[in-house]
Formats: structure tokens, C-alpha cells, sequence
């Protein structure tokens, strides 16, 4: 599986395109109160659909770390307890399996790697393809160093239980912010409804206000430019929460 890639379901691509219209639909009425804003649906899809899939991305890239950081410290347990570095990761795999089953994305990456190595494939060629297709950090890094070790003939126990240590540590400052910005972004989420909300509330209650920005080129102009830094801002907030270690 190529981590970096996601197909979206039948039944997402019309939830998509039920938002799209939506999306296009609020524009016809708030800002151009004519069917023009229909037009933008196409647009809104694309964006949504481009939205969507980072999101649906990033939230494999999320659980998949979480579960590799999971087969580090079992890996690394199993080291210390006198086990090979295969067999190590064998038993790494009997965890992976009571904590997250045998449907979870690391069950099934771990899975290859051990059938693989019984074919007499390096442990270190299946680590190196399997950091390539994750995307993730922490994996790339760990592959580096797991092949280093490999050839340099290093301590092997020591490594990866000082790897695993630091790459958990990292993962769980990580998880940290997350939980602290996690407040900032619900207010990002109310922000982002609050000018439409006041658009339709002027609409709404003050009928005749926003007449003179309807119907007539400078209003088309004017309401357009406001359409696209309501989209641009909403696109900066969610880049500014976007915070990686």
C-alpha cells in the first residue's frame, strides 16, 4: 500500500458532490443571489475533493505512526529479552495483533516483512520499501538507521532501545500539541461559519441592505474578491494549526 495515495469510495465522492452543491448553492444566495454562484460547484468539488484527501492522508500517516511506535517497543522489548532480530520481530507482530487486530494497517506491514525474511528477503530491503511507501518521518529515519546498524555491525539492542526511546518521545510531544491546539482549532471551525452567518443574518433581518451589492458589475466584483479571502483565510488558519515537530 502506498501510503501517500488515497481513493476516495463511491460513497464519498457524493457526499462530496452533495457539499460542492451545497457550497455553490450558499454562494448563489449570500453572495451573488443569482444562479451564477452555481457555477462555482466544480470548483468547490475540487477543492473539497483536494481537502478531503490530505485529510483522509494524514490521518492513515497519524495511525500508522501510532501503531509502528507500538512495534518499536515490542521489537525493542523482545531485544532485550535475548530474542534475534527476526524473531524479534515475529513477536512484534503477536502484539501488534492484541493490541490493534489483525486488520491494522501495522499488523499487515509487519506481516509481509516476516514472510518475506522466511523467503530469505533482508529484513532491512522490506524496512527500506516499507519507509518509502509510509510518507512518515519517524519510519524513514528509523530505516536509515536500522540499515546502518545492519552494515556498520553495530550493537543492535542498544540502537534501536535508544531509537525507540527517542522516537517515542518525539511521537508523544507530537500527540501533546495536538491535544493543545486541538481547543484552537474548534475555534478556527466557529470562525470559519461566522461570516456567513452574518451575511445571512443582514439578508435575513435587514432586507434591502445588501441590494446595492447584487445585480450590478461593481457588486459581482466586490462580493467575489470577498469570496475568495473568506476561502484564502480558511485555508491559512488550517495551514497556521498545521503544527509538526
Amino acid at each position: 500500500m502506498d501510503y501517500n495515495v488515497y481513493r476516495l469510495s463511491i460513497k464519498e465522492y457524493l457526499m462530496l458532490l452533495a457539499a460542492a452543491l451545497a457550497a455553490g448553492g450558499m454562494v448563489s444566495y449570500l453572495f451573488y443571489e443569482s444562479l451564477f454562484g452555481l457555477l462555482l460547484a466544480p470548483v468547490f468539488f475540487v477543492l473539497l475533493k483536494k481537502r478531503k484527501i490530505h485529510q483522509e492522508i494524514q490521518k492513515r500517516k497519524i495511525t500508522l505512526s501510532e501503531q509502528f511506535m507500538d512495534a518499536l517497543k515490542a521489537v525493542s522489548t523482545a531485544l532485550l529479552a535475548g530474542y534475534s532480530m527476526e524473531n524479534a520481530w515475529i513477536e512484534a507482530q503477536k502484539e501488534l495483533e492484541l493490541l490493534h487486530g489483525r486488520e491494522s494497517l501495522m499488523y499487515q506491514e509487519v506481516d509481509e516483512m516476516n514472510r518475506a525474511v522466511q523467503m530469505n528477503v533482508p529484513l532491512e530491503h522490506k524496512i527500506e520499501e516499507f519507509a518509502i511507501r509510509s510518507g512518515v518521518e519517524a519510519i524513514a529515519s528509523f530505516a536509515e538507521i536500522f540499515s546502518f546498524a545492519k552494515r556498520s555491525g553495530g550493537n543492535f539492542v542498544q540502537i534501536i532501545d535508544a531509537t525507540s526511546h527517542r522516537m517515542c518521545g518525539k511521537f508523544e510531544t507530537e500527540r501533546e500539541i495536538e491535544v493543545m491546539v486541538a481547543s484552537k482549532k474548534m475555534e478556527q471551525k466557529v470562525m470559519d461559519v461566522i461570516p456567513i452567518g452574518i451575511i445571512a443574518y443582514l439578508k435575513i433581518s435587514a432586507m434591502g441592505t445588501l441590494d446595492i451589492l447584487y445585480g450590478n458589475f461593481f457588486g459581482i466584483c466586490f462580493m467575489t474578491v470577498c469570496l475568495v479571502l473568506y476561502v484564502g483565510a480558511i485555508y491559512l488558519s488550517e495551514r497556521i494549526l498545521d503544527i509538526r515537530v
